[in-house]
């Protein structure tokens, strides 16, 4: 499906890498400016040489307390006004039950959620001005769960009602709200449990594999990215407080 987002405005945190950097060059692709927000500033400089439409690099902590506030500051001033923030940062820190720490907790509900919700809220007024859009990177894990996921899957659990909630708070303004929720991908945050040692890559895809309805296959950031881009674009524009799932049929 052919995309034209020429004119628009897009903002992606978590951008360096995996499903962030996917959904960037997917917008910057199709036409939009894009803002690329991560802690990584020497890998989004180099993403950005690679993309058209003079994109913008921003350094952000989101996993600090105050993160969300230089960040809105600083995408108004060096982007402009909003037409679509994909809300993609976010942590997961494995920690089963008996052994959750308040630090690990605090930084997995500091990005994943209350900077997500602030950042959103902060760029409120932008986003109306332009009748723009928001897409949150949200998860399966919020209908499901595993073992040492309890704070991530809250986490999200909470960005789904966020976005249903914010979606009617939105709405007469015209500005639309939704979720992406991925499923099994073979990157992200996939690709730093196995480069970390704490999984195991071949016994994990392959018992993930077992599972998975469709073709017993892991999906890739770019299938994300596609789907971010639909909700994103006119062809969506009577879609919003939705939550889509790209799974590869694992919650069916």
């Amino acid at each position: 499906m052919v995309y034209d987002f020429k004119g628009k405005n897009a903002v992606v945190t978590g951008a360096s890498r995996g499903i962030g950097e996917a959904i960037a060059r997917t917008l910057a692709g199709s036409g939009a400016r894009v803002a690329l927000v991560a802690r990584s500033t020497e890998a989004l400089e180099a993403l950005a040489k690679t993309l058209p439409n003079d994109p913008v690099v921003l350094h952000a902590d989101l996993g600090s307390t105050d993160g969300w506030k230089p960040l809105a500051e600083a995408i108004v001033e060096q982007l402009g006004p909003v037409d679509i923030l994909v809300n993609n940062a976010g942590v997961s820190v494995s920690e089963p039950a008996g052994k959750v720490t308040e630090e690990g907790l605090d930084m997995t509900l500091t990005v994943n959620v209350r900077n997500l919700i602030l950042l959103t809220d902060a760029l409120t007024e932008s986003l109306k001005s332009r009748k723009g859009n928001v897409v949150n990177i949200s998860s399966v894990s919020a209908s499901t769960g595993s073992v040492g996921q309890i704070a991530y899957s809250a986490s999200k659990g909470a960005v789904n009602s966020m976005t249903r909630n914010m979606s009617i708070d939105l709405g007469r303004s015209g500005v639309r709200v939704n979720a992406v929720a991925p499923g099994v991908i073979d990157d992200g945050m996939w690709t730093t449990a196995f480069e970390s040692g704490q999984v195991d890559r071949e016994k994990t895809m392959e018992r993930m594999r077992k599972i998975l309805p469709l073709e017993g296959r892991w999906g890739t950031a770019q299938n994300i990215a596609d789907a971010v881009a639909f909700l994103a674009s006119d062809k969506a524009d009577y879609i919003t407080g939705q939550v889509l799932r790209v799974d590869g049929g694992i919650l069916a």
